[in-house]
């Protein structure tokens, strides 16, 4: 230990390196206040029991009725919703499946259909879906505006055939 005295020399290695002697973890705290303020181990128990009975019990559980999950406001007025999935993902893979249409409302459940068939889930797992356009409008559709090559092979010096495709145009 660095504050201990080496019997040889006379001193502590603290000294030899800092110049000092080092402060001892019972040398931190001084008595700042005069004996008439100190108190005596009667008293000193006697506050230790008033604090502890005045103590209360805080709820460590997160089930508590008190606790509630986030719900969207606009969950109760949306006619779809996406559903949470519970599950191990993949890298980029969505975490909400859907959007899929509500049939009925509950206070804490949702009937919703997928695919055909009725399931029920709780407000916890959905979260409101908003659509742009109105889905049961169909899309417009737009014609296909690619400009055909005017030739569609061209034939290089060495014989190989070079199809020639314009900007922003998938190959195919």
């Amino acid at each position: 230990m660095r504050a201990c005295l080496k019997d040889d020399v006379g001193v502590s290695p603290a000294e030899l390196v800092y110049g000092q002697c080092l402060c001892l973890p019972g040398e931190f705290f001084r008595d700042s206040a005069p004996p008439s303020r100190m108190l005596t181990k009667i008293d000193l128990v006697q506050k230790l029991r008033t604090f502890s009975r005045n103590l209360r019990l805080v709820s460590s559980s997160h089930d508590s009725s008190d606790d509630h999950s986030f719900v969207h406001p606009d969950l109760q007025s949306e006619s779809d919703v996406f559903i949470r999935r519970y599950t191990i993902r993949r890298p980029l893979e969505q975490t909400y499946q859907g959007p899929y249409k509500v049939i009925r409302q509950k206070e804490k459940f949702f009937c919703i259909e997928i695919n055909g068939k009725e399931a029920t889930f709780s407000i916890d797992q959905l979260k409101p879906a908003y659509f742009l356009v109105d889905p049961s409008t169909p899309h417009p559709s737009f014609p296909d505006h690619r400009s055909n090559p005017v030739s569609d092979s061209v034939v290089a010096r060495s014989g190989r055939r070079v199809r020639l495709t314009t900007p922003f145009q998938s190959s195919s």
